[in-house]
């Protein structure tokens, strides 16, 4: 076991995966780099910039904070499909290689926080994610800018960790997240009864993990002093199928007496071959971006095989890695959804009658 003692420098601390990693770096002392956004619950708060040389910091004050330094864990970036190329390689990748050159300066080793869906670079290219030309947004850009990112990091020549964490949702107990993820908005839809349908195989895989589990599995990293590895934090094998993650928003919202109605699941390429041509020319065009985002979305979420996951393999993270798991932890993040907007998505549809008692 590693001293409690050390110190850890945490870039976005300020995100849905530092807001729920730094309560559990209790037994290190914590300093979060920041730009702009308030952090909370760090022992220090340095403002910098992961963008820029030394951090955006005077020669002075980053030999200071290498010298402070033990570890770092990199979790800052940006995860919205809506992001041009530019802000992509601003934050996924020059930001990793910045960290990365300030862990070689330190003399540190670090934690960098990648996506799960690297694995899907090339399916989500052949599925249609570069779709730049729609909606104006692209999945492939943000998938090839974690790509980039690793690289940056490898390449560095710091002794490196890669985490990659499928889609992040809520607490897995509470349901709880600062900032809604694309799971949430798909939800948060379904509930609202505006998508007729939803594009991807029934069977088909959703991976996401709560941000519970990925925040347990980073600390259990630092605590046995691993420095170097990739570790797959997902649901992998046990991950829910499409329309199990369907079925269970309709029963979580019934169950708050809310009415969805039934949504039917077409394979992708039936959305291309046959709705797209027969219906796109005759659609108002708020509803043609509204589709063009929802392929958007599904083509990164839902996919025919399953990720890599070594969950299993952290100690601590054992019992995520398990079917029910997931299942309760998707009834926590929509139940949250539900209870904190009821009253527009009981506006949205019909009031059921709540279940009585059996």
């Amino acid at each position: 076991m590693t001293s409690p003692a050390r110190t850890v420098l945490l870039t976005g601390g300020a995100g849905v995966l530092g807001t729920a990693l730094i309560p559990q770096l209790r037994d290190y002392r914590v300093i979060g780099l920041a730009r702009r956004r308030p952090l909370a619950g760090c022992d220090e708060v340095v403002r910098g910039d992961i963008s820029r040389p030394r951090l955006g910091l005077d020669p002075a004050r980053y030999r200071t904070l290498c010298a402070d330094v033990d570890v770092v864990v990199h979790a800052a970036g940006m995860v919205k499909f809506s992001g041009t190329a530019e802000e992509m390689r601003t934050h996924n990748v020059e930001g990793a290689r910045r960290i990365s050159r300030f862990a070689v300066d330190a003399g540190a080793p670090m934690i960098h926080v990648s996506s799960a869906y690297v694995a899907r670079r090339e399916e989500i290219l052949a599925a249609g994610g570069d779709r730049t030309g729609r909606a104006g947004s692209s999945p492939s850009q943000y998938v090839s800018s974690k790509v980039a990112g690793e690289e940056a990091v490898t390449g560095s020549g710091a002794q490196a960790v890669i985490v990659r964490p499928s889609i992040i949702i809520g607490d897995s107990v509470t349901g709880e997240i600062s900032e809604a993820q694309g799971l949430h908005t798909f939800a948060h839809q379904v509930l609202l009864n505006r998508l007729p349908f939803t594009p991807s195989e029934p069977t088909g895989y959703v991976d996401f993990v709560p941000r519970d589990v990925v925040a347990r599995a980073i600390v259990s990293l630092l605590d046995s002093g691993a420095r170097t590895g990739e570790y797959w934090l997902s649901g992998g094998a046990n991950a829910l199928t499409t329309e199990r993650l369907v079925q269970l928003i309709i029963e979580e919202a019934a169950a708050e007496g809310i009415r969805v109605e039934p949504l039917r699941i077409l394979a992708p390429d039936v959305v291309e071959r046959l709705i797209r041509p027969a219906f796109f020319d005759v659609v108002p065009g708020w509803a043609k971006t509204r589709l063009d985002r929802l392929l958007d979305q599904t083509a990164v979420l839902f996919h025919r095989h399953p990720l890599p996951s070594s969950l299993a393999e952290i100690p601590g993270c054992e019992a995520a890695a398990d079917l029910r798991a997931n299942e309760e932890a998707w009834r926590a993040s929509v139940r949250h959804l539900v209870r904190t907007r009821h009253h527009i998505y009981t506006r949205a549809g019909s009031r059921v009658p709540a279940p009585g008692p059996v």
